[in-house]
């Protein structure tokens, strides 16, 4: 007897090319959205923290979700495990279409679901497991033959088992158990069986409200985890969700038919379609946040460098992007010099505007911090982590912890050091923080003394986001040598254009005996072309070079075109200040 291949090799290798399809995209398109978001997902150990999750509909696939996404900043680990995901879910539905011990050419349809995927990513995996344990779930319930009595028995522990882990998986579950009794054609007693599972599936939600839990009827029959529980559920994921009963049920109705009668076609078809539909959104994906986000991981990880490199390299695309720029170049020492190297927007492109999205929180903290406004920083932290969902947002506690740090709150401090240390990811962090929860150890630390001696000395009421330069111009006026505060104060005045308050700090620079960058001396020729002070001005340093390049421009002014100005000028902030607009303040 010639036993039958379970799985024909070209299969595998149509999963495969699947695989490494997604595996591909995702990489080149959203590695950094998801290590922007693995912050929102924080895996704790704890047994309150895991009581918490069985305790909701769909907590078990949460906790599995947020153990893998703690490990999306690993590079490649992301993409690799959506890839996975996907192909365990084209796999298991091919499987449950299919006969039992053989494995048909129906897994090409089974892969157009997964597709969706690519063009609507979500910002949790937990989707993609609820479909993975479905579909696996389906393929069990189905290739057990005899006795139906026992089949029964399975698909009912199965449906309760999948609502209680990985709701709302019991509904897609339901779905294809139904079609699975539907393709058995047994007549009347298929149908009813069917109807009958569907019925149950639909049915235990509502038991268990009045049982189990005390949740909304959304939370019951579709869990919180799906997406963020506050927001209606995206389109995109219902689509998402029923691509694969509705492409299964076209499959199941389409039976045996051949639609290429040759057979020798199939396959190369088979593999031909499948890469075009993956080129597709391979060419036209434009994800215009990959800028930001990609900034926001050398952020975290300290690397401004690499930001300052890659701006210079690809040009900056948005003003998220921009923002971590400019910090870039203050962590740097670069901003005096380098900030006209990029458009520069006004207060928008130095700190976000009253912000309330996730990314501008985070940002607003950065530049609050860097510029040594502490509670500035504590606040936007403390929002971040209240606005963040189940109040997770493992970066801005890091900086709350700091925060407090600095502040002596030890007590504040030591909440969020205990909240971090039970997870895998921050533990180490956050036992080097308690240490520091000793006030004579914290005394001694480097970063708390720099920080501390930068706190303001006045009552400085004013919001960085909202009444910039204002709130700036306290912390200058309180520690002159508040270097990166300097720095954001005269971009400010240089990118309006505001000269005669900049050289009201070039004077304080200037009797203080302080170097002066480039394009500080830049605009201090442009300030005395408009104000002639000859005696004033030699007291200035002003290099040769700097003198003779501006000299030349002067002569060349009227002569230049904007091109050819910015061919020989461009780096300079008289050609700012010359060609380009003032931006409008808000």
């Amino acid at each position: 007897m010639k036993t039958q291949r379970l799985i024909h090799p070209a299969s595998w290798l149509l999963l495969a090319l699947f695989m490494a399809g997604s595996f591909g995209f995702f990489e080149g398109h959203y590695r950094y959205f998801y290590r922007f978001l693995e912050q929102y997902m924080l895996f704790q150990t704890t047994e309150g923290y895991w009581r918490n999750l069985l305790g909701e509909p769909g907590g078990g696939i949460e906790y599995l979700a947020e153990f893998l996404t703690q490990y999306f900043t690993i590079p490649g680990f992301s993409s690799a495990t959506i890839a996975l995901l996907l192909g365990l879910s084209a796999g298991g539905m091919g499987f449950f279409l299919s006969r039992p011990g053989s494995f048909s050419g129906k897994l090409w349809v089974s892969l157009l679901p997964g597709l969706l995927f690519w063009f609507f990513p979500q910002e949790s995996i937990a989707p993609l497991l609820t479909v993975a344990v479905a579909c696996w779930s389906a393929v069990f319930y189905k290739w057990i033959e005899r006795p139906a009595g026992l089949r029964y028995l399975v698909g009912f522990v199965l449906l309760t088992l999948t609502y209680f882990w990985a709701a709302p998986a019991n509904l897609l579950l339901g779905l294809f158990l139904g079609m699975a009794e539907l393709s058995r054609r047994e007549g009347t007693k298929s149908g009813l069986v069917g109807v009958a599972w569907l019925a149950v599936a639909a049915l235990l939600p509502l038991v268990a409200m009045r049982t189990c839990f005390v949740v909304p009827m959304r939370e019951a029959y579709l869990s919180k985890y799906m997406c963020h529980p506050e927001y209606p559920i995206p389109t995109s994921l219902i689509a998402y969700g029923l691509a694969y009963p509705l492409t299964a049920a076209v499959a199941l109705l389409w039976g045996e038919r051949v639609l290429i009668r040759k057979a020798h076609w199939r396959m190369p078809l088979a593999f031909g379609s499948l890469l075009a539909l993956m080129a597709w959104p391979f060419l036209t994906c434009k994800n215009p946040m990959e800028q930001a986000y990609r900034y926001d991981d050398y952020a975290r990880r300290g690397d401004w460098k690499a930001i300052v490199t890659d701006a210079q390299k690809r040009g900056v695309k948005d003003i998220n992007a921009l923002i971590y720029v400019n910090l870039a170049l203050s962590h740097t020492g670069q901003m005096a010099n380098g900030l006209f190297h990029f458009p520069q927007i006004g207060v928008e492109g130095l700190i976000p505007k009253e912000p309330k999205s996730r990314l501008g929180l985070i940002q607003a903290s950065e530049v609050a911090w860097q510029v040594g406004q502490v509670n500035a920083a504590q606040r936007f932290a403390f929002v971040g982590v209240l606005s963040a969902q189940r109040c997770v947002q493992p970066r801005l506690m890091k900086r709350l912890v700091e925060s407090y740090l600095v502040n002596g709150e030890y007590r504040a401090a030591e909440k969020y050091i205990r909240i971090l240390e039970a997870s895998p990811r921050y533990r180490d962090w956050a036992k080097e923080q308690r240490e520091l929860l000793d006030p004579a150890k914290a005394a001694q630390a480097d970063w708390v003394v720099a920080k501390r001696k930068q706190l303001p000395l006045t009552d400085n009421l004013f919001d960085l986001t909202v009444t910039y330069p204002s709130a700036i111009a306290y912390l200058v006026d309180d520690h002159p040598d508040n270097q990166a505060a300097f720095e954001y104060a005269m971009a400010y005045l240089l990118i309006y254009k505001d000269l005669g308050t900049f050289m009201h700090y070039m004077e304080l620079k200037r009797q203080r005996g302080e170097a002066f960058p480039k394009a500080y001396q830049e605009a201090i020729c442009l300030y005395f072309a408009m104000n002639a002070d000859p005696e004033l001005f030699k007291q200035y340093p002003i290099s040769d070079e700097v003198k003779g390049r501006f000299m030349r421009f002067m002569q060349q002014a009227r002569s230049l075109t904007p091109v050819t100005a910015k061919a020989q000028y461009g780096d300079t902030y008289y050609y700012y200040a010359q060609f380009m607009r003032t931006p409008k303040e808000q």
